[in-house]
């Protein structure tokens, strides 16, 4: 009652696109269940054995802001969500990867959500070996994966 009260006196427009917004972050985190019901997700505890394979190239996919802010998994290659669907057209730089090195590209982000949207790009595109941190940098420091600031 307490915030609602505060909230009626801020005197605030209504919001717009509550219509959308709402049920769109209800789905929050429903992706990432998507995403590892396909066998494309690793839990932190699993990728914490992958991290410095020579098999696998692990994509940070965060904002620099993010990565000075939370720190980046060693060996981690820096390519923002921004730039990801370039990255995965043929001739890009992460298609090529995959096609010939068969190295599996493992995606991070924050929290999952923007690594659970790359890995189902990825795939769209024809990278079969693209996976996905779950939970993203959250979860590996909750498992105490090393960072670097």
């Amino acid at each position: 009652d307490e915030y609602v009260n505060i909230m009626n006196n801020l005197k605030l427009s209504n919001p717009k696109m509550m219509d959308v917004a709402v049920p769109a972050n209800m789905r929050v985190g429903l992706h990432q269940d998507d995403i590892a019901s396909r066998g494309w997700a690793v839990t932190a505890e699993q990728a914490l054995a992958l991290v410095g394979r020579p098999d696998v190239a692990l994509i940070d996919l965060r904002e620099q802001s993010e990565r000075d802010r939370h720190g980046v998994i060693p060996g981690a290659i820096h390519l923002p969500y921004a730039r990801l669907q370039e990255n995965i057209a043929a001739g890009g730089m992460l298609h090529e990867l995959a096609k010939s090195t068969a190295k599996q590209i493992l995606f991070y982000c924050a929290f999952g959500e923007r690594s659970a949207m790359a890995v189902q790009a990825a795939q769209d595109r024809g990278i079969s070996s693209a996976r996905h941190i779950q939970g993203g940098i959250d979860a590996w420091r909750k498992a105490s994966g090393p960072l670097m600031h």
